[in-house]
């Protein structure tokens, strides 16, 4: 059973209940994980599942892709892949990259022109994993025609934010001249960052470069000539020779030259034949080639493979074994067998165990996460770099230091870490941390925003909206990256381009960007929206809708929105006539800067009795109080 935590968490499970029952989605879905995880409350899947539901039916994105992982894999629901499409594809209506991608997986058997087209919509919104599918798919010419050079080009893209696959494949490429020029210094170079982060393929091949004297020479950093067919030819029979008479180094390298096609005409079949042979002599690069195999056809035989090479010492078949146990995907679930084979490979050292432990711990175990992704991050993992910033950047786990903060998201952006160089960018255009650097900050905002990151497409948005420092003012491309993070579900933006419609006049798209960016609880197009209702203006006139949406914006301390909400509460338009309830609203909106409820308050103080002051008083603390928690 899980544990519930101390009095701090019970507290905040209790706070953040009263939120989600009132209906603010992001509450619910935070009280949601706070069940499944039980965090503060003792843990109950049902539960769990019920409040992440209503989040999702209020259009949160996080949590409609959320249930549609538990209908995909029937953890806490019945398994209903059906259900799971439905709700991944209303997440990926709202830009929900993960959402794309999942979709993709769900469906690439049994309709696999589908799945490509999301593989191309979730790559071009940066995401790594989809971006390695869509290479593969155009390299292997399966669904899509064969395109050798636009493989390569999404290979370059999952590569350059540090998947290893997508690095060994990128060598490989360039090391068989497929869609480029051969090269194999670049192969080399691509191998090793693979290698780097203990990726077998790309350590044995680089080892079996330098062996068959196809890579860099040992006295010239120069390429040797591509090989001939007969030089090929005359290669693959020595290593065979040696294979048949049972040599398992042979093997192995003679299962990696079927996989990857060197030296012979890539072939699946005899690339497994031969690697099962090596592996049933303990060869442990043989085991993890075996065990990937079978892992990519979710049989439980990969288990029994892992484990030999997990007993080997492989922190690789550790970390699998963490991740099959975990996630269930060769049929067999054990999350505290994953979780101990996760410890296991972060004890030996392993990146990728050190940031899932982090993950793990992270709700809750704060100061066990930090210490997880600072090791990763100290090995040069760019995800726990960023991660590490911003919990530098909150205090979450570790003390507050925002140089910290900075310099662990340096070094990620560094890496080309997109949301790290989005958040550096964002700091260098305000002088948080830093010293305010607009034309660095608009370099590091742009190559973000072009890789799809919000964030910056939004900041990128702001800067030629302002156009200062040096930064000429450009409203065009300000529209265009507030309209493609808009489009991407970025509720700011989308608030902001409803501004901007506003502005030129139209106020039927206004409406439209702005009832996107209210339901995802942006306060500023609640207000927009809420004024729109009460005028009248390109709509019919409703005060209840108005009064729905003033009450959110003053939920959230608009102080306009709570000057409004008091005078329809005050006067009984759109509401029930409640006086106190008006002088509370009163009191919060003259305490924001609200002009004129400065008189306001004063007028209906004058007509309220002594008691009816004092509890108009203690609603609104007790709304200071309750909104200081969050």
């Amino acid at each position: 059973m899980a544990v519930m935590g101390g009095a701090k968490q019970k507290k905040a499970f209790s706070d953040m209940l009263k939120s989600a029952r009132i209906g603010i989605r992001e509450a619910q879905y935070e009280v949601g994980l706070m069940y499944a995880n039980g965090i503060g409350v003792a843990q109950d899947l049902e539960l769990a599942i019920n409040w992440i539901r209503q989040a999702a039916e209020r259009r949160l994105p996080a949590a409609q892709y959320l249930l549609g992982t538990r209908y995909a894999s029937g953890v806490g629901v019945e398994k209903d892949q059906h259900k799971a499409f439905a709700w991944y594809m209303q997440a990926a209506e709202q830009g929900h990259s993960k959402a794309y991608f999942k979709l993709g997986k769900l469906y690439s058997t049994p309709h696999q022109d589908l799945s490509v087209e999301l593989y191309v919509k979730a790559a071009e919104l940066g995401l790594a994993d989809a971006q390695l599918a869509l290479a593969s798919e155009l390299a292997n010419g399966n669904v899509l025609e064969q395109d050798f050079p636009q493989a390569l080009h999404w290979y370059r893209k999952a590569a350059s934010q540090g998947v290893p696959a997508a690095q060994c494949a990128l060598a490989n490429m360039y090391a068989n001249g497929q869609g480029v020029e051969q090269n194999l210094e670049e192969a080399l170079l691509w191998y090793r960052k693979a290698a780097h982060q203990n990726h077998a393929a790309a350590q044995v091949a680089m080892e079996f470069i330098d062996a068959s004297g196809n890579g860099r020479s040992k006295v010239s950093n120069h390429v040797r000539p591509k090989q001939s067919a007969a030089e090929r030819r005359r290669d693959s029979e020595r290593w065979a020779q040696s294979g048949d008479l049972g040599d398992a180094d042979a093997r192995y390298h003679l299962g990696l030259m079927y996989d990857l096609g060197i030296c012979v005409e890539a072939d699946p079949i005899q690339a497994e034949a031969w690697y099962l042979l090596a592996a049933k002599q303990d060869d442990l690069r043989a085991q993890l080639a075996v065990a990937k195999i079978y892992e990519n056809r979710q049989d439980e035989a990969a288990l029994a493979w892992y484990h030999k090479a997990a007993e080997q010492g492989s922190l690789e078949a550790q970390f699998a074994l963490g991740r099959i146990y975990s996630s269930g995907s060769c049929a067999v679930q054990d999350v505290f067998l994953g979780m101990s084979w996760y410890v296991k490979a972060g004890e030996g050292g392993d990146s990728r165990s050190l940031v899932t432990l982090g993950n793990l711990f992270g709700g809750g175990l704060e100061h066990i996460a930090s210490a997880c992704f600072k090791r990763a991050a100290e090995d040069g993992v760019a995800q726990a770099q960023f991660i590490l910033s911003q919990q530098y950047l909150t205090g979450k786990g570790v003390e507050k230091d925002i140089q910290k903060a900075i310099h662990w998201c340096q070094r990620a952006a560094d890496q080309g870490h997109v949301q790290a160089q989005s958040a550096l960018g964002g700091h260098y255009l305000s002088g948080d941390g830093v010293a305010r650097n607009v034309a660095l900050a608009l370099s590091l905002l742009q190559n973000a925003a072009e890789q799809g990151d919000v964030k910056a497409q939004w900041n990128l948005s702001s800067v030629y909206m302002r156009g200062e420092d040096g930064i000429k003012k450009d409203l065009k491309q300000a529209f265009v990256w507030c309209q493609k993070a808009a489009d991407q579900g970025f509720a700011a933006a989308q608030s902001s381009l409803g501004v901007l419609f506003a502005r030129m006049k139209n106020t039927e798209q206004a409406f439209l960007w702005w009832l996107k960016a209210a339901e995802q609880g942006d306060p500023e197009a609640q207000y927009n929206l809420a004024m729109l209702y009460a005028k009248g203006q390109g709509m019919e006139r409703s005060m209840g809708l108005a009064f729905h949406w003033f009450a959110a914006a003053a939920a959230q301390g608009v102080p306009g929105a709570q000057s409004r909400l008091a005078l329809m509460y005050a006067t009984g338009d759109g509401v029930a006539l409640d006086p106190i309830e008006a002088h509370k609203w009163f009191v919060l909106a003259e305490e924001g800067g609200d002009g004129p409820s400065k008189a306001n308050r004063a007028r209906s103080e004058s007509q309220l009795d002594t008691a009816q002051v004092v509890e108009a008083q203690r609603r609104a603390m007790e709304w200071v109080q309750v909104r200081s928690v969050h």
